[in-house]
């Protein structure tokens, strides 16, 4: 019997979220301890972060109905489903995955089990209603897998419960003796193969969800969701994909990856979207599962399938931080399509490794040097021409530890806090002149393209605000809109007596319903006064830059970057210098045509943060002709500079 080979991967938790929707994709992460290589820490050992799969003799992966409770539980009464129609419902979220052409995935309901207690490491991949007391979230998708390379033998007792999990007979994992759980063919296997997967859903009646069946009967009751959009989630993990940050695909479009860790269980809408697959989860299936790559078994072509490099081509490269000069691990990389602007696929940055004590089995930071071994990451796209960006994991629209182990890796180094650009090919650098400029990345099936190397840019936020402890507002009407102050002795106390370059305007926007992008009538950068009585006037007749149909992020910063952010911070420097400049205001306007979009009815908002109340936050209801200031709360909206790239007054 092999002792100390498996490891319980957790990070399969999908919760709920009255609207949470940025960008990303990959794979769920366990540690690789083959060899007992010495860490720097005396009595540990090094755990290399590896990702996790079935190997190809474990599929089809064959799954087990609970079936102890038939009526499905419901915390919220009648009306009930029934456990066949629960069953039937798993298997057509199943068959979203097992559908990818480009995909060698398989999971199959195969049998069943009236097993009353919790599910656990059996080796039965068990489907069930059933959890613990202390369980909060609507479901998950625990998996056990190795954390070694392993050869089984003939007749080993894997889980020790005296029964024999390997058999050399045979070629495919399958139920050998007929006693409900899983044998496996003998013979090597790598770190990250997955053992044993469990889903279980939450009906309990303390915190559980009602889970229904159909657009039909999708409501906007908080403790209320669809059983094909959380199954289809969780199967994701059930096959080792991480959690996407991909939450908004576009203007015209603001749902996401089905990978994305939030539900918003209030908007039918957004239910209805996740249930179906995007090209992120698609992309990452097909990546983790190429079809084409193998002349006979799974991975082997069939009827239907299409090879994955005939129709998946590669974007590598390195995300370096800029000012600490350090490879990043967890930064999310992510692909748009050049034409329509919408998230096609995305990854994050990284390989790390972790000390584990050999004694208890804890994991350790050693140093960024021992924990961040590169800052590589890798998105699968299909043929197109692609823009290709970076943001940090920071807590919006999701955070590290909803993540990975590698974000957290480096959340905890202090790597998550850079600008969000885009990759502008040999203009990288820390101090770039147009940290908005982008370059176009074709792609072709089957090939690579290598070398989209991030150098994340040193910025300057001014930044009148503190943390966010509200959005809103309400009761807000077409064309509202919102203005924050920037005083010119703000911007004449940076890097006085030398060039500035005003790069853009950010913007913390947020929206009710998940399905919703949140689009503003206009973002502005404009001068002004402010008036003896506290209110302000505002030149919007002139602005020093302005853009329409502003795409926002959902619970996230947005920023409107600048053309010529040389040229306009010499102007405003001068103007400053001249008094003809005494403040700027960063201006943003709600859509002017109700009704709002979402089954909300409401505008998008703006993130507002509480504590000392700053006095630079203005309101104007008709368009701009007067402004109130507002004592209630900041708005968070940031002036984003940097320093020059080239010489002074080049």
């Amino acid at each position: 019997m092999r002792k100390r080979i498996t490891s319980i991967c957790l990070i399969g938790l999908l919760v709920l979220s009255n609207a949470l929707p940025a960008l990303a994709g990959g794979a769920l992460e366990t540690q690789d301890i083959t060899g007992n290589v010495p860490s720097p820490i005396a009595g540990h050992i090094i755990a290399k972060l590896v990702g996790i799969k079935w190997d190809a003799r474990s599929i089809p992966v064959r799954y087990s109905m609970n079936t102890s409770l038939d009526p499905i539980p419901n915390p919220l009464g009648a009306p009930f489903l029934t456990l066949a129609a629960a069953q039937a419902a798993l298997q057509v979220s199943f068959d979203q995955w097992n559908n990818i052409p480009t995909s060698f995935i398989d999971m199959r309901i195969t049998g069943s089990t009236g097993k009353t207690t919790l599910a656990g490491f059996d080796f039965i991949n068990e489907l069930t209603f059933r959890t613990s007391t202390s369980f909060s979230a609507i479901a998950s998708s625990p998996s056990v897998s190795l954390i070694v390379d392993a050869t089984f033998a003939d007749g080993d007792d894997i889980d020790g419960d005296g029964d024999s999990d390997v058999s050399s007979a045979i070629t495919a994992a399958q139920d050998v003796d007929n006693d409900g759980d899983i044998e496996f063919p003998a013979g090597f296997y790598k770190a990250g193969t997955i053992l044993d997967n469990d889903v279980q859903f939450n009906t309990k009646t303390s915190n559980g969800f009602r889970f229904t069946l159909g657009a039909a009967n999708m409501d906007i009751v908080t403790r209320s969701v669809d059983l094909n959009t959380v199954a289809t989630h969780e199967f994701g993990h059930s096959h080792g994909l991480a959690h996407s940050m991909d939450n908004q695909t576009g203007i015209n479009n603001g749902d996401g990856a089905t990978m994305f860790p939030f539900i918003d269980t209030g908007d039918p809408a957004a239910e209805l979207a996740q249930a179906t697959l995007a090209q992120d989860d698609i992309s990452w299936s097909s990546y983790f599962y190429p079809e084409g790559t193998a002349s006979s078994g799974p991975a082997a072509l069939q009827s239907g399938d299409k090879a994955f490099s005939s129709v998946f081509g590669l974007i590598t490269g390195e995300v370096r931080h800029g000012v600490l000069d350090q490879p990043i691990a967890g930064a999310s990389v992510f692909a748009v399509d050049w034409v329509t602007g919408d998230v096609v696929a995305s990854g994050y940055s990284g390989t790390t490794q972790l000390s584990r004590s050999l004694s208890s089995g804890g994991l350790f930071f050693v140093n960024q040097a021992f924990n961040i071994l590169d800052g590589k990451y890798v998105i699968p796209v299909p043929k197109g021409s692609y823009a290709v960006g970076i943001e940090p994991v920071d807590g919006t629209p999701a955070a590290a530890s909803n993540i990975s182990l590698t974000c957290q890796i480096g959340a905890f180094f202090g790597q998550q806090n850079f600008a969000e650009e885009f990759w502008n090919n040999n203009s990288e650098n820390s101090i770039e002149r147009r940290i908005g400029q982008r370059k176009q990345i074709p792609i072709q099936p089957g090939k690579t393209q290598k070398g989209i190397n991030f150098i994340t840019p040193d910025i300057i936020s001014i930044s009148n605000f503190g943390n966010r402890n509200f959005i809103g507002f309400t009761n807000v009407t077409a064309g509202f809109m919102y203005a924050i102050r920037i005083p010119g002795s703000q911007i004449a106390a940076i890097n006085p007596g030398q060039d500035v370059a005003i790069q853009g305007i950010s913007f913390d926007t947020n929206v009710t319903d998940a399905s919703v992008a949140p689009v503003f009538a206009q973002a502005t950068l404009a001068t002004g006064v402010v008036n003896p009585d506290n209110t302000i006037t505002v030149d919007l007749a002139n602005p020093l830059e302005t853009t329409t149909g502003f795409l926002g992020q959902d619970n996230d910063f947005a920023t409107f970057y600048f053309h010529e952010p040389h040229v306009l911070g010499r102007k405003v420097r001068s103007g400053i210098a001249d008094g003809s400049i005494q403040n700027l205001f960063i201006v943003l306007q709600v859509p002017t045509v109700t009704p709002f979009a979402g089954v909300s009815g409401q505008p998008p908002f703006i993130g507002l943060g509480g504590g000392a109340i700053l006095g630079q936050s203005f309101t104007s209801n008709n368009g701009g002709a007067t402004w109130a200031l507002d004592t209630r709360f900041n708005f968070r909206f940031s002036l984003v500079l940097s320093q020059p790239a080239t010489p002074p007054g080049q």
